[in-house]
């Protein structure tokens, strides 16, 4: 320990050693002038004799132990005084690097959340997500059917346990007013799989998963929210859908389940037992809508248990019906696996990389940026240099203390772009569309502060060590020599400098065309017609609960209730019912066609099911292209009749007339005679391929139907309204009918249909948007640079222009001269980025719609722009060199 006392005692120890070599130079001195020689001449000789003075002493220090730590001080306070003497310099040295810093953390802050931290649940890495799928009829991967499960249950041996979930919604009532809560259907497994504990009470037991179990688990949020945290809610009684259920739980704030994305799930507010009913545990061949958790058995492998999976596609598909396998005509029941992880982030990992990689860009050219400004300094600063070097500076000291400027700039920065990145972080996640499923809560954690720490030294090297090396080289030009206008070092710095903005210019390209290529995507997704008009359309999600509308003709005669009602609204122009509306998704089933494709025999065809009552399409702007709509008179007990897209009726009958040709679903249902034929509509988010579409009556739908818990959509249709006026201002007057008629149903959903087309693009806005925020930074960080090395590149030849003006040059003359340098330096930049663009490009195929990865619009609009933005950062300095008095500068000269 006796260093660090050394340490903190090292002024008292400095002070000894100045004053034992004064105290020899004084002997000295004394000697000289006893042998006769006067003082002043004693004293100098003395001190030649000696040496320097200051060395001597950098020498007597190294051998102590905390000489390097010493002088990291040194180098850190003259560090200091330097920056404080510099503020012009330093505030944009250090403004740059905080937004390059600051939006790096910020994204990698989401990109941690999302991608690298594995998911919140015990042994995350063992969590297996289960599919089935039907390649052969259009299904390649969907849920699990409760048949299905039951045999999966019963036959695999490579987990230790399995869980079933499915979101569902319900309406909560009671002491106040009734609310639309998204819910999940949780089989007893489910909890204790992923390892989470409730906060109060318990969770389910494996006898509440029969039916008849009427028992909830409430989420933290609604806990809070709805109940006020009442510590006293274990055991108290709800109504969901009108039907008592007892709490039995309360979940913790950190717990979310199930996690936004595999298979459309979103989290849920409560939790409710599966409780399978009888119908849906024989309803073998439909409602593959069940998501299946697995954890692995310890010790076996992904691809042992996959391999066991695809095993069991077969002891699944040999339990199904013989009718129902013969009319699958030799389509096989596949069983697929995947992590639980892989399936929550493989929708946002494209999107989440290249954001990544284009702030990591935005980085680089602020590195650029600054690296430019400290090579512009440093010809300010080559007399300080050779004078230190007179002084006994070696070339590894002034590199050092280059270095720890840079260090110290970096550190700053990353100080201040941490609290840009902390609001950066909250402005993204408030801009993510709920489509997109990211984390909503993310913190900036100790990850997010190595990453940080991280970026500030590998941005102390990129920016530093080039000017670092070029000012300590300024030590080898000799001592105290002026600069020349051609020198070595002159021309050294001209180089660095163009080299700079050549690279923050093929930078700022790679972001620019990847950003066209967004916007160029957007505009023509914007152009796509979705097959209806969204104009003055409000829409509103209806649930009745089967506890209060036991029978079918109830149901049918609230809806045809409301319709009448709603149709009667000052206003209204029309309005219809229906399951599901444009750019929401849609049920899909597969179909038979009578003496069509499959009459022969082949495979049953996949296609989009779509009840509807009233005026639907015309309400929706839909076009009725041939045949006619329905009626009130397709009712139960007239002829079954369907509507179909335009694509479905070419594909179907090719070079035939549709009307007249019959389908149905299923082996046992009737079939329906097509009566007309629609435009073709968009059923997912605008820019997925258009799906085959069937749509038929409601007032159709068999009685079972309403009594099978599998169809819900039956009893949850949307209501369509098309208004004269605002759409908005008919919500009130409609949800008044709606309550007219039952005054405890909630309503849900309540959107125009210019809403509804508006999301369904906001997962490519936001990405052309992001996006497009950090190519306009690289941008302008390009032309900051370019515009700073244009004017120190004036500033440093005025002479030349000077002399250029003296001997009868023009100013135009100098303009076309100084905008001819910029551009150059910008063409160079821009014929190095295309290549890079080129390939890097490619990974945004995937994110592009109807626009190629590689569009030569795109590369050469880009091209032209980056070259009109260095015109426009040279041409103010280059009007300022046109004004530049001959004789001032070779006076100053």
């Amino acid at each position: 320990m006796m260093w660090l006392m050394q340490l903190f005692s090292r002024r008292r120890l400095y002070g000894d050693l100045s004053d034992e070599i004064r105290e020899h130079l004084e002997e000295k001195t004394e000697e000289l002038v006893a042998d006769g020689m006067p003082r002043k001449e004693a004293e100098a000789a003395a001190r030649r004799e000696f040496g320097n003075v200051t060395l001597a002493e950098e020498d007597s220090r190294e051998v102590w132990q905390w000489a390097s730590l010493e002088s990291f001080f040194a180098d850190v306070r003259y560090g200091l005084r330097m920056l404080r003497k510099n503020p012009g310099f330093t505030t944009v040295a250090l403004l740059t690097l905080a937004l390059g810093i600051g939006a790096n953390a910020a994204i990698f802050a989401v990109v941690n959340a999302a991608l690298l931290r594995p998911l919140p649940f015990k042994q995350p890495s063992r969590l297996m997500m289960l599919f089935e799928g039907i390649p052969k009829l259009g299904f390649p991967k969907m849920g699990f059917s409760a048949p299905d499960l039951v045999v999966l249950e019963r036959a695999q041996k490579s987990f230790e346990s399995v869980g079933v979930y499915q979101n569902r919604y319900f309406n909560l009532s009671g002491d106040r007013e009734a609310e639309r809560l998204m819910a999940a259907r949780i089989s007893s497994s489910v909890f204790p799989l992923l390892g989470a504990e409730p906060m109060l009470g318990r969770t389910f037991t494996p006898g509440e998963d029969p039916p008849g179990q009427n028992v909830v688990i409430l989420s933290y949020g609604l806990w809070q929210r709805r109940f006020g945290a009442d510590q006293g809610i274990i055991g108290r009684s709800l109504e969901l859908d009108r039907q008592p259920y007892t709490v039995i739980g309360v979940m913790p704030k950190a717990f979310t389940f199930p996690l936004r994305g595999p298979q459309g799930s979103e989290p849920a507010e409560l939790w409710v037992p599966m409780a399978f009913a009888t119908t849906e545990l024989e309803g073998w061949g439909t409602n593959y809508m069940n998501g299946v958790l697995a954890r692995l058995r310890p010790g076996l492998t992904f691809e042992q248990a996959s391999a066991e999976a695809q095993s069991l596609s077969r002891s699944i598909g040999s339990n199904y019906p013989p009718e129902l396998t013969k009319a699958f005509q030799g389509a096989e029941l596949k069983v697929s696996m995947n992590s639980y992880h892989e399936e929550v982030v493989k929708s946002v990992r494209t999107l989440l990389l290249i954001l990544m990689a284009a702030v990591v860009l935005v980085l680089l050219i602020a590195c650029v940026n600054v690296a430019t400004l400290l090579v512009s300094r440093a010809a300010s600063r080559q007399k300080e240099v050779a004078l230190r070097t007179t002084l006994g500076a070696t070339r590894v000291r002034l590199l050092r203390q280059m270095l720890t400027e840079s260090l110290l700039l970096a550190l700053i920065g990353s100080s201040l772009g941490l609290a840009f990145a902390s609001w950066a972080k909250t402005l993204l996640l408030s801009l993510v569309p709920e489509s997109v499923p990211l984390p909503r809560d993310i913190p900036l954690d100790g990850s997010v502060i190595v990453f940080v720490l991280a970026a500030s030294f590998l941005t102390t090297v990129l920016f530093g060590l080039v000017p670092a090396l070029q000012v300590s080289a300024m030590a080898l030009h000799g001592p105290l020599q002026e600069r020349g206008r051609s020198g070595t070092s002159g021309r050294l710095r001209h180089r660095l400098q163009g080299f700079f903005v050549t690279v923050e210019f093929a930078l700022a390209l790679v972001l620019l065309i990847g950003s066209g290529l967004l916007i160029r995507s957007f505009a023509k997704l914007l152009e796509t017609d979705p097959g209806f008009r969204p104009d003055h359309v409000l829409t509103l999600k209806i649930p009745i609960p089967s506890e209060s509308y036991t029978r079918a003709a109830k149901v049918r005669q609230f809806y045809e209730q409301l319709l009448d009602r709603t149709g009667n609204i000052p206003g209204v122009k029309a309005v219809g019912l229906t399951s599901d509306l444009p750019l929401n998704g849609c049920g899909t089933i597969a179909i038979q066609i009578e003496g069509g494709r499959n009459a022969g025999g082949e495979t049953p065809q996949a296609i989009c099911q779509t009840w509807q009552v009233g005026n639907y399409f015309q309400t929706l702007g839909i076009p009725l292209l041939k045949g006619r709509s329905f009626t009130l008179a397709d009712h139960i007990d007239a002829q079954p009749v369907a509507i179909v897209s335009e694509t479905a009726a070419r594909q179907f009958w090719p070079g035939q007339d549709p009307i007249g040709k019959r389908i149905r679903w299923g082996v046992y249902t009737p079939w329906q005679t097509i009566v007309g034929i629609v435009g073709d509509v968009n059923d997912e988010p605008l820019g997925q391929p258009v799906q085959l579409h069937v749509y038929r009556p409601y007032l159709q739908m068999a009685d079972l139907f309403f009594a099978d818990s599998r169809f819900g959509e039956v009893r949850s249709m949307n209501l369509a309204v098309r208004s004269q006026t605002d759409p908005a201002s008919l919500t009130s007057a409609v949800i008044g009918q709606i309550h007219s008629l039952d005054p405890d149903l909630a309503v849900a959903h309540i959107r125009t249909m210019a809403q509804v087309l508006s999301s369904s693009v906001a997962g490519p806005r936001f990405n052309t948007l992001l996006l497009g925020v950090f190519a306009g930074l690289a941008l302008g960080l390009a032309a900051i640079g370019i515009y700073g090395v244009t004017a120190y590149a004036i500033t440093q030849q005025a002479h030349e222009i000077g002399i250029r003006l003296a001997l009868g040059a023009q100013p135009r003359d100098v303009l076309h001269l100084v905008l001819r340098q910029g551009v150059r330096l910008a063409g160079v930049g821009a014929m190095f980025g295309l290549p890079a663009a080129l390939v890097l490009t490619r990974l945004m195929a995937g994110l592009l719609y109807e626009v190629s990865a590689t569009d030569p619009v795109t590369f050469f609009s880009v091209a032209i722009l980056l070259l009109a933005i260095a015109l426009l950062a040279c041409y103010v300095p280059a009007r300022r060199a046109m004004r530049v008095d001959p004789m001032v500068a070779l006076r100053y000269e």
